[in-house]
């Protein structure tokens, strides 16, 4: 089935203008091992984490 195969290595498939760039670069970051790390700038409060935690 046509619909239900990866994409090849060598296939380039039109996306919304910015997209496949993004795809390119978190797929070159996890293949470098980059891990994107922040720092808070508020305390999450259990109740935040809770309701975070149900949105997703």
């Amino acid at each position: 089935d046509k619909h239900n195969r990866l994409m090849q290595i060598d296939e380039l498939h039109k996306f919304r203008d910015g997209t496949l760039i993004d795809v390119r670069t978190a797929l070159d970051d996890h293949l470098k091992g980059i891990r994107m790390k922040y720092m808070p700038q508020t305390i999450w409060r259990k109740s935040d984490k809770e309701r975070a935690a149900d949105m997703i």
